[in-house]
């Protein structure tokens, strides 16, 4: 019998969302660098993060993390 663990989804980064400016951000430089390169990625949205952000923000997992998100919203190729 499941225990009901694998119901839930793994949190790998902040909680709260990222603003509509550092989606676009994420998703220009995944853009420019590749899906692979998150150290590049998460270098370049840096600048671009809402005030109060933590500095592990645009961690690079959490950077993976959420564009693989943004991926499973939207009907494009992955």
């Amino acid at each position: 019998m499941a225990s009901g663990l694998g119901k839930h989804k793994l949190q790998l980064g902040p909680t709260e969302p990222w603003s509509i400016r550092e989606k676009l951000c994420l998703a220009s430089s995944v853009m420019k660098s590749g899906d692979q390169n998150w150290v590049s990625v998460s270098r370049a949205i840096k600048p671009f993060a809402e005030p109060g952000r933590p500095p592990d923000w645009f961690s690079q997992k959490h950077c993976a993390s959420q564009y693989s998100e943004l991926l499973e919203c939207t009907e494009a190729p992955k």
